[in-house]
C-alpha cells in the first residue's frame, strides 16, 4: 500500500532511514557532550536517547528541520539542562543521584592530565561550561553555539572570553 505522500513502502527513504543514519553519526559525539556537561554517562545516553526521540516526534508531525543535527544539539543541551536541574531539585529535597565514575566513558575522561580541568570546569558557570563544550569539543563556531543556546553571537563571544579567562585562573594554580 502506497504510503500518504506516493512512496511506495520499499523505495521509502523517510525519517526511519535518515533517523538511523543522523543516529549513527551524531549519537555518540553527542552522548560525550552530555556527559562534559552532566558528569554521567546514564543521564548522558538517556538525554541523547530522548532528543532522538523528540526529533522522530517532531520529524512524524512537521517533517525534517532545517538542520537536524543543530535540532539534535540543542534538544542535548536543553536536556542536559533540564536533567540537572532535576537532579539540583531532588538533592534539595534529600533524594541522592549518585554520580557513575566506573564507567569506561568516564574513567577516560577523567584521566590524570584531564582531572584539573574538569575540576575547574565544574566552578564555572552553566552557560560558560556550555560553551566551552560546544566550541572546543564540538568546535561550533559562534553562530552554530548561537543557535544551539538561543542566544546572541555576542552573548556567546563574551562568554566564552570570561570562561576561558576563568579557566585559567582556576588552572594558574594547579600547574
Amino acid at each position: 500500500m502506497p504510503s500518504p505522500h506516493g512512496d511506495s513502502p520499499a523505495t521509502n527513504t523517510g525519517p526511519p532511514d535518515q533517523l538511523t543514519e543522523l543516529f549513527r553519526a551524531h549519537a555518540g559525539p553527542l552522548v560525550r557532550v552530555a556527559v562534559l556537561l552532566t558528569g554521567d554517562e546514564g543521564l548522558a545516553e538517556e538525554v541523547v536517547q530522548d532528543a532522538f526521540m523528540g526529533l522522530h516526534r517532531r520529524w512524524q508531525r512537521q517533517g525534517p528541520p532545517d538542520s537536524p543535527p543543530a535540532y539534535l544539539r540543542t534538544s542535548v543541551v536543553n536536556g542536559c539542562r533540564s536533567a540537572l536541574r532535576r537532579r539540583r531539585l531532588a538533592s534539595l529535597v534529600g533524594v541522592e543521584h549518585p554520580i557513575q565514575e566506573t564507567s569506561a566513558e568516564t574513567a577516560v575522561l577523567l584521566r590524570e592530565e584531564h582531572a584539573a580541568v574538569f575540576a575547574a570546569m565544574r566552578d564555572l558557570s552553566r552557560r560558560q561550561r556550555e560553551v566551552l563544550v560546544l566550541r572546543f569539543y564540538l568546535d561550533l563556531d559562534d553562530p552554530a553555539i548561537a543557535v544551539t543556546l538561543g542566544v546572541s553571537r555576542g552573548t556567546v563571544s563574551s562568554t566564552i572570553s570570561r570562561a576561558l579567562a576563568a579557566l585559567g585562573a582556576r588552572l594558574e594554580g594547579v600547574q
